[in-house]
């Protein structure tokens, strides 16, 4: 086949073959192709180009994703699949942006996992399932957390039993009732049970100075 017209539309470049057939194809495609008015091309040769046009579409959609929020690598292959792009060219994008840096799933957990901590959201267990259902790997979830001093997931517990007590007050629930809500609501929340034990024991310690004075 032979280009007969190279011509611009909009966004693209406008390739005219001989044969009628009509190829649209992104700028930075067409410079690297070198093709001119005249130009004999194969058919391999447009299936090349061709996907050479879906890689740039796909990375436009990833960098779409990535302009909204960071994401780890996991995630991002899911919302791309989703979309039903070719899978073959989603593992080419996803690499490139890997080594690019424009994807860390080390940094990802390092960001969600501080977002989480600063919002009092939930404990290191559910922290640590959320970061796996994310696809996060075991050793980065590990190095991450393992960074985070321990009193603040102490601290965390605390305030959220404290609220927590708060809301229970006034439903005509004996101590022991009160202690079991507090568990179940902190163990809900993916603190480990030693750190439940330690601030709920907070809790009732300060419960009983109060009612001393």
């Amino acid at each position: 086949m032979k280009i007969e017209s190279i011509s611009e539309a909009k966004n693209n470049i406008k390739i005219l073959l001989d044969n009628g057939e009509k190829l649209f194809l992104r700028l930075e495609v067409f410079l690297k192709s070198a093709l001119r008015k005249g130009d004999e091309i194969s058919e391999e040769e447009i299936s090349g180009l061709i996907r050479q046009n879906q890689f740039y579409f796909v990375k436009e959609s990833a960098f779409r994703f990535l302009g909204r929020r960071i994401h780890s690598e996991k995630e991002l292959q899911r919302k791309l699949s989703a979309k039903k792009y070719d899978k073959e060219i989603i593992s080419q994008v996803l690499r490139e942006l890997r080594e690019s840096h424009y994807l860390d799933d080390e940094q990802f957990a390092r960001e969600f996992s501080e977002e989480k901590i600063s919002r009092k959201a939930f404990g290191q267990n559910k922290l640590k399932a959320e970061l796996r259902a994310r696809g996060v790997s075991q050793e980065i979830i590990d190095r991450v957390l393992e960074a985070k001093p321990a009193d603040v997931e102490f601290e965390n517990a605390l305030s959220l039993a404290e609220k927590k007590l708060s809301s229970l007050k006034g439903r005509n629930l004996d101590g022991k009732k009160i202690t079991q809500r507090l568990y179940a609501y902190l163990l809900s929340k993916g603190f480990d049970y030693d750190v439940i034990k330690a601030a709920v024991g907070r809790l009732n310690a300060t419960g009983d100075d109060d009612e001393e004075e």
